[in-house]
């Protein structure tokens, strides 16, 4: 009988501790020891978004140049009788829901649903967080910035924002495993899309790697293209 008290008195025992451990968890601030924070998704907020602060001519309005892309029509692009013809002939029934389609022609392709914004639109095509990367740390971070009169919050956090997509990137979509693949020369395309803040002081360096040309004279790809090292200086 003391035996069954004394096993009843520890399961009480245990079951308060677990109790207030509960409580403790509950009432502990978000990232505090103990319930550590999980780490934030940096999210897709797509285009409409940063058209909020990129839409000025006098900062170079960069989302009125990706609206004269290709890029921006590019879900759109899917729909047309040449983007059914070519998806008919390998057994794709509708390129707007096809993800071999899909993974080139919108933006966040293959990321979980809690990595966008509620308002994200996918039909927007490839959009600008496919070559910047996702922009929610980037847009608070230039809000709060926006906020402050600390003159170090004004310059860009680092990893906060991509500002030129490297060549590996563009090439995930931009090769011949595309139907309607073309030629492709980094520092040509990135000369032809290349919308930039005028306003934005640049380093020598900064200045050099924009004056890279392509250095195939029109002969795309070569294999020094191929390798991504046919830039040369303007």
């Amino acid at each position: 009988m003391k035996a069954t008290r004394i096993g009843r008195a520890r399961w009480w025992i245990a079951a308060a501790v677990a109790l207030v451990g509960v409580a403790v968890t509950a009432l502990a601030p978000e990232g505090s020891a103990a319930e550590p924070a999980q780490a934030k998704v940096n999210k897709y907020i797509g285009a409409a978004k940063c058209k909020n602060c990129h839409a000025s001519d006098e900062t170079g309005n960069q989302h009125a140049a990706w609206t004269k892309m290709e890029h921006a029509k590019a879900y759109e692009a899917l729909a047309s009788e040449e983007a059914k013809k070519f998806a008919a002939e390998r057994g794709i029934a509708d390129p707007q829901k096809d993800e071999k389609c899909l993974k080139c022609h919108t933006t966040g392709f293959g990321a979980p649903p809690e990595a966008f914004d509620k308002k994200f639109d996918l039909k927007l095509g490839v959009q600008c967080e496919t070559c910047h990367g996702p922009g929610e740390a980037h847009m608070k971070a230039r809000m709060a910035a926006a906020m402050s009169e600390d003159p170090a919050k004004k310059l860009l956090g680092e990893g906060e924002i991509v500002g030129t997509p490297e060549r590996q990137l563009c090439v995930t979509c931009h090769n011949t495993e595309s139907p309607t693949y073309k030629p492709f020369c980094y520092f040509k395309r990135l000369e032809e899309t290349r919308h930039l803040n005028p306003k934005k002081e640049r380093s020598e360096a900064e200045k050099k790697e924009l004056a890279k040309k392509c250095g195939c004279a029109d002969k795309c790809p070569t294999a020094d293209c191929a390798e991504g090292k046919c830039g040369v200086d303007g």
